[in-house]
């Protein structure tokens, strides 16, 4: 679609949302008062998506097609298949969504019917707060002062919280023809903690313990080591078990004398 037939047909959907409005204000004028503007404005928005029977705000968006056809693998969060979940998109909350994470890309697709037209198209991550897919739960933050990206929440508390950032690898290989396609990792994770505004990369237990103060370390190193946790191998529910516990302990060393 190039520029002019884009133009156009946001001219004639601008045309066609106006239409709608004006036939919903009719009718709304006729079941309520004039100085029942709020709920007249909410009949007016019901009545607008239910002709519209989309987003307009969240549809839009650069139109995204998939190019891993005959890769081993593929860039996706969990299975390939997009499945429903729920997004914060310019600070709305929309539900029932059907979207998929590509990891490799770092991007976020929603995949919507329009017209009878299976379309999907990229979330714009500058709007995006955060979103819900296959048992996870994801904020888009800018820790470390760089670009921002998506991180898994595993627990959030008062003093300490911990994230995953997921990933995958993409290698380029031959088939038996010689021709060349893609093949994508397993998908991967960097854990982090961040405390006192700083975000720490954990990668084992010894380096975990390594985060917290000098004080707390003895009592987090042997709570691990006497439940046996190993974790890189942790479940998200233990994991947020264990931070449960690091807050604790921090809460007990910022204030040994009670309250």
């Amino acid at each position: 679609m190039n520029f002019s037939q884009y133009k156009n047909g946001s001219i004639i959907r601008g045309a066609i949302i106006s239409i709608f409005l004006f036939a919903a204000w009719t009718d709304c004028q006729a079941q309520v008062s004039q100085n029942d503007d709020a709920r007249a404005y909410l009949q007016i928005y019901e009545a607008t998506q239910r002709a519209l029977l989309h987003d307009p705000v969240i549809q839009n968006g650069v139109y995204y097609t998939y190019p891993y056809y005959n890769a081993v693998g593929h860039p996706f969060l969990g299975q390939k298949e997009f499945e429903t979940g729920s997004v914060v998109f310019r600070e709305k909350p929309y539900k029932e969504l059907s979207i998929n994470y590509d990891l490799f890309n770092q991007q976020l697709i929603l995949s919507r019917e329009y017209d009878g037209v299976l379309q999907m198209n990229l979330l714009a991550a500058q709007f995006v707060s955060g979103f819900q897919l296959k048992g996870k739960q994801f904020i888009l933050a800018d820790f470390q002062g760089d670009a921002p990206r998506y991180y898994q929440v595993i627990s959030e508390t008062g003093t300490i919280s911990c994230y995953y950032s997921w990933y995958k690898e993409r290698r380029e290989i031959r088939d038996s023809g010689n021709r060349s396609i893609y093949s994508f990792s397993e998908q991967k994770n960097k854990r982090y903690l961040l405390l006192e505004g700083q975000l720490y990369r954990y990668k084992n237990n010894k380096s975990f313990v390594k985060i917290f103060p000098d004080a707390s370390r003895a009592m987090i190193k042997a709570y691990l080591k006497e439940n046996q946790f190993l974790l890189l191998e942790a479940s998200d529910q233990t994991m947020e078990s264990i931070i449960e516990y690091c807050d604790r302990i921090l809460n007990q060393d910022s204030n040994p004398g009670g309250e």
